[in-house]
Formats: C-alpha cells, sequence, structure tokens
C-alpha cells in the first residue's frame, strides 16, 4: 500500500519557503480525488505522523484544510499545535460553535487561517483571534484586498494571497500589503536582469566539464577543487566515511587517487549541480543530470563521439536558469564555454538545440514531436527511448 500526499510551498516577500500546504491524494495523479474534505484531513494528519512522520515538511509547518464537522469533533486537538496551521475552509459558517472552537484553538497556542476569505460582517468577530487570511486572487481581485487589508491594519494578522501565477502578480500583492504567497509563481524562474552570479560558478562548470572526458585528467581537477574550499570540504568528508579507510584521507591528491575514477565522477557530477541547486526541488538537479547523461547518449548514437563532452555540458546548463533563478542569457554569456554550447542555451537553431527540444518532448511525452526530431537527428524513436531510460536510470543512481 502507498501513502501520497502533494504539498504546495507558502513563501514570504523575500521568496523563502516558511510553510506547505498539504493536500491529499489517493494516487500518483495529482488532483483532488472524490472524497468529502473531513476523510481528506484525518487522512493527511494520519500519514504526516504515522507514516510520513512529517518528514515532507522539511522541519517547517503544515497548513492543513479543515471542515466544519472535524472542527467540531475537535480533530485538530489531536494533533501538536507546533506543527500545522489550522486552516478554516471557506465553507465553514460563522457560526457561535466555530467561533467557540476558534477562541479555544488561539488560547491552546494554535496558529489559525481563514482559506479562501470573503469578508462580511459576520467574521468581524473573528478577527482578533484570527493569525492568517488567505484571500484566492483569482476570484477576489488585489485591488479589492488591498482596500480590505488596510481596513484590518489594527489587528495583528498576516494576509496570503493564494494562486499567484506570475512574478508581475508577485509584486503587485507585496504592494498590496500581503506577507505570504502561494502558487505556481515560484517554480518559474523569475526574470533578473541584474543578479549578481556566484563567482566559483565558471570554475564549477569547468569542472563538470572535466569530469565528463572519457579520461580524466586528475591534475586539472585537483587544480580546480583545490580553488574552491567548500566543494574540497566535502569531498575530503566524503572519502573518510567510508568504512574501510584504515587512516583518514589528508590530502586532496590522495583522496582523488583513492577514490579512482567512477567515484570521483559521481562525487563531483551530483556536488556541482547541488551547489547550484539553490534551495530548488531536487527534481531540476535529477533533471540536470539525466539531460547531460541523454545528450551524450545520443550523440554517440548519432556516431558523434567526438561531441559527448560538449553534448554533457549543454545537457546539464538547460535547466540551469531554473535552478538559479535567472536569465539563462544573464548565466551562459559571461561564462567560458563553446559558443555552439551558447547558442543552443539561448535558443538559436542548431543540432544542440534540438536535443534540448528533443529532451523536452521525451518529458512531456509528446511523442508527435519526438517522431518529428528523430527523424531530424536520425535517429531511431526506440534509441531515444532507450537513452531516455539509461539516463534516468543513471541519474536516478547518481543522486542517492
Amino acid at each position: 500500500m502507498s501513502s501520497y500526499v502533494a504539498r504546495q510551498p507558502i513563501v514570504d516577500r523575500n521568496k523563502k519557503t516558511i510553510a506547505f500546504e498539504l493536500l491529499y491524494r489517493d494516487g500518483k495523479e495529482n488532483s483532488f480525488p472524490n472524497v468529502s474534505s473531513d476523510y481528506a484531513t484525518k487522512s493527511i494528519l494520519v500519514n504526516q505522523t504515522l507514516v510520513h512522520q512529517k518528514r515532507i515538511l522539511d522541519g517547517k509547518k503544515g497548513f492543513v484544510n479543515f471542515g466544519y464537522e472535524s472542527l467540531l469533533d475537535r480533530l485538530p486537538f489531536d494533533f501538536p499545535n507546533k506543527n500545522y496551521v489550522i486552516e478554516i475552509l471557506e465553507d465553514c459558517p460563522p457560526s457561535d460553535d466555530l467561533y467557540n472552537i476558534i477562541v479555544e484553538l488561539k488560547n491552546k497556542g494554535y496558529t489559525i487561517a481563514l482559506d479562501d476569505f470573503v469578508p462580511s460582517k459576520e467574521w468581524e468577530r473573528f478577527y482578533k483571534h484570527i493569525h492568517i487570511i488567505k484571500f484566492d486572487i483569482t476570484t477576489y481581485s488585489l485591488s479589492q484586498a488591498a482596500t480590505y487589508i488596510k481596513s484590518l491594519t489594527h489587528y495583528d494578522i498576516k494576509f496570503l494571497a493564494e494562486k499567484v501565477e506570475t512574478y508581475e502578480e508577485f509584486n503587485t500583492a507585496k504592494g498590496h500589503g500581503f506577507d505570504l504567497f502561494q502558487g505556481y509563481f515560484f517554480s518559474k524562474p523569475e526574470m533578473i536582469y541584474n543578479k549578481i552570479l556566484d563567482s566559483s560558478l565558471n570554475s564549477k562548470i569547468q569542472l563538470s566539464v572535466a569530469v565528463s572526458s572519457s579520461e580524466l585528467d586528475f591534475r586539472l581537477i585537483e587544480k580546480i577543487i583545490a580553488s574552491n574550499p567548500g566543494l574540497l570540504f566535502k569531498l575530503l568528508n566524503f572519502v573518510n566515511e567510508f568504512s574501510m579507510v584504515r587512516s583518514p584521507i589528508k590530502s586532496l591528491q590522495q583522496a582523488l587517487v583513492y577514490l579512482g575514477e567512477d567515484r570521483v565522477r559521481k562525487f563531483i557530477t551530483y556536488a556541482v549541480i547541488k551547489t547550484l541547486n539553490s534551495g530548488k526541488p531536487s527534481i531540476l538537479s535529477n533533471m540536470s543530470l539525466q539531460r547531460a547523461k541523454f545528450f551524450e547518449m545520443i550523440l554517440s548514437s548519432m556516431g558523434l563521439h567526438h561531441k559527448k563532452e560538449s553534448g554533457y555540458l549543454c545537457g546539464m546548463l538547460s535547466v540551469i536558469d531554473a535552478l538559479l533563478d535567472s536569465e539563462m542569457s544573464a548565466i551562459v554569456k559571461p561564462l567560458n564555454i563553446n559558443q555552439e554550447i551558447k547558442d543552443a542555451l539561448l535558443g538559436e537553431e542548431g543540432r544542440l538545440q534540438d536535443l534540448i527540444k528533443l529532451a523536452e518532448a521525451v518529458e512531456n511525452s509528446n511523442w508527435g514531436k519526438v517522431d518529428e526530431l528523430s527523424k531530424t537527428l536520425n535517429i531511431t524513436e526506440a534509441e531515444i527511448i532507450n537513452s531516455s531510460v539509461e539516463s534516468t536510470l543513471w541519474a536516478d543512481e547518481i543522486s542517492t
């Protein structure tokens, strides 16, 4: 039996994740099944406590929806106040019974939120006991919400904008007095033209190129790692963790020789990607690795073995704009990398750009596009599917 739950980040004004809304699911399809809200709430809380042991929250609070009956049944009191935000569903009537439950919840240290809120006089007596009010900005406009927020400044309430889809909406919501935000905007790269990139980015990219070569240049790798204290520290700790090491590794050269080619490749490839990840979802790191290997395998199948290193680097960089929350041109143009790779990443037509399109088509199960590109690249669909499967398994193994 499997346990499913979806989560959506809730971020602050600095786009830092401060909580997750937990959403009930009964299968791999990311949609809400046909069950009652009370059943969904009980399933989420039981699974979080007994199955996931709160791991999915990563130490943050979880927003959980509570329907009217589950509140009157005192379900929230069965779970610790420090772990969850009690989210009162929008269809709960502002009755005396609900008011009394909310007062008791607040007095016992629970954080209380009103979900998909639509203002009315009946809710006014509740405000002094509420911590968070959520507005669905697709049904209650930002300008309407702004007026209401100003009228409640004398209450200690934070306002959360739901269903924020773009950075323009995010910035507008900030200007209108919202403190918290929820929606798909966080997963899309923000176009930041003046972002200052990590000064060591170029060395990390060059290191990735070095470990993708058919024969490792240990001297070059040692030189690059030696200039990056963070990677050096991680590598030495990585080696010293092996139980068969009789004495601690005390130098970088010794560590590289001890690990050997396979482990050096695995450690460096994943360590570099993780340093670029900057708190983004781990699926982006995995996708970066998977595409790198996929490009390499496709080029080999095409007989272009001399292009494998360029393909690997292009694949790894193809999602770097999402990893760094920046515009691709701002990242790529300053890098000392092959012009063919730069052109592909910036959307210029060519073989590597076709590989980017192919990867996207496979990931989106767009088989019509896969068929079209297989003819353009003169490679069979069987070779594409095999390369996709093999590269996915490789990336999963690297990531563990």
